[in-house]
């Protein structure tokens, strides 16, 4: 089992004082020193994560943005060739446009 505490048990801290009587409160001090380090790193590791994960949040929405735009790009491409007589083509246009955009979300969601 890990012991995360910064000080050593009472008996080696009795034990400790009859050599140096100064020793304990000098190990006070250390341990007092270390946890506000701990804490510091602590919050520095939670920084980090938050800011990942807005990084991440601003991708993904930018990413939906521009595949919305696509997608209505393509539609609109396919609408106007099949406006122009242009059928199997258009459709087939469509088609794979949205098939494109369904791959795209299916890969994106594997992440």
């Amino acid at each position: 089992m890990y012991d995360n505490s910064l000080l050593p048990p009472a008996n080696e801290l009795a034990m400790l004082k009859e050599i140096n009587p100064d020793i304990v409160a000098w190990i006070m001090e250390k341990s007092s020193l270390e946890q506000e380090k701990r804490h510091q790193q602590e919050d520095q590791r939670l920084n980090i994560y938050k800011h990942e994960f807005r990084g991440k949040r601003r991708y993904n929405i930018t990413a939906l943005i521009f595949a919305f735009i696509v997608i209505i790009a393509g539609l609109s491409f396919s609408t106007f060739l099949i406006y122009n007589s242009m059928n199997i083509i258009g459709t087939v246009f469509a088609g794979g446009t949205l098939i494109m955009a369904a791959n795209a979300f299916i890969q994106a969601s594997k992440k």
